[in-house]
């Protein structure tokens, strides 16, 4: 019997429908012990909700529509619904591990280091710095503010992704798995208020203060997150300035991955470079699926 994992997604009218279907089909697909794993899709914000046809086939693929109301404060901030509504399942629900999944993702196979290990949190670190901190320099200023508001004694360090630069610890938000029992998506929530009730916010990247919060609060179990391998979170639109072992893996191995638009482009997957293998089976079932449509109408954000 598979671990008890359920997978947690936002689906607002828009360029998201697409891309839940999408997600959903490829779990169901090539998901292997996982692949009839529980999912809960949100639509936390009202008006906001999908359109009827995409709510029905949801529903078909074994998916459990939620539509309460779940965000208040941040509703002008879509990027930020990711949390709200990871602390609501991690509340409500009664699953052991709860992944949350960006919706412009899809698994290619199955995701076994989401059901074995002795970890709390699991997460790949972040593509590029940006925001994040090499311990000194411009941004430091606000790491460290923020780890005094949270009380984070333990200040760890990772590796980018891209450039294997070293910066605090500062992880990629798009896939987050925890243990329920450990409160984390509880704290992930507390700490985002926080921080903005004390005015701590990063000014010039204020969009990036879900994975800036998140950080803060991996940091306090730093001893018990697990980096995940190179095949989860894999950024596709950053392919060719992985590491040579990212870089040159191929559809067949990578397990989740991270298009983040780029299966809106025409020929999305023949301007992949370094390419994947055409002749493989999820090249092609890919391609059957794609392009995704472009947006009509204003997004949320998964």
């Amino acid at each position: 019997m598979s671990a008890d994992v359920a997978f947690l997604i936002c689906v607002e009218r828009g360029r998201l429908e697409g891309e839940a279907l999408l997600l959903l089909e490829s779990l169901r697909t090539w998901g292997g012990s996982l692949a009839e794993a529980p999912v809960y899709a949100f639509a936390p914000r009202p008006g906001h909700e999908p359109e009827p046809a995409t709510a029905e086939r949801l529903v078909e693929l074994g998916t459990t529509l939620i539509t309460d109301p779940l965000v208040d404060r941040f509703a002008d901030i879509p990027t930020f619904n990711k949390v709200s509504v990871s602390a609501w399942a991690e509340r409500e629900l009664d699953h052991e591990t709860l992944v949350f999944t960006d919706t412009d993702s899809v698994f290619l196979n199955e995701p076994a280091e989401f059901e074995t290990g002795d970890w709390l949190a699991a997460v790949r670190p972040v593509d590029r710095r940006i925001a994040g901190s090499k311990g000194k320099g411009k941004t430091e200023p606000f790491w460290r503010k923020m780890y005094a508001e949270l009380g984070v004694r333990e200040r760890p360090f990772t590796e980018t992704t891209v450039g294997q630069v070293k910066i605090r610890a500062y992880w990629n938000s798009g896939l987050i798995a925890v243990r329920r029992s450990a409160g984390l998506f509880d704290a992930w929530e507390r700490a985002l208020n926080r921080l903005f009730d004390a005015e701590i916010v990063q000014k010039r990247w204020p969009q990036f203060m879900d994975q800036l919060s998140w950080a803060g609060v991996a940091a306090t179990v730093h001893d018990r997150v697990r980096i995940l391998s190179d095949a989860y979170n894999y950024p596709v639109p950053h392919r060719q300035a992985l590491a040579p072992e990212a870089r040159d893996l191929d559809l067949a191995t990578i397990v989740h991955l991270h298009y983040r638009l780029w299966f809106q482009l025409p020929d999305a997957l023949e301007q992949v470079n370094p390419p994947f293998d055409p002749a493989g089976d999820r090249y092609r079932w890919l391609a059957e699926r794609l392009p995704l449509a472009p947006s009509p109408a204003p997004d949320g954000a998964g």
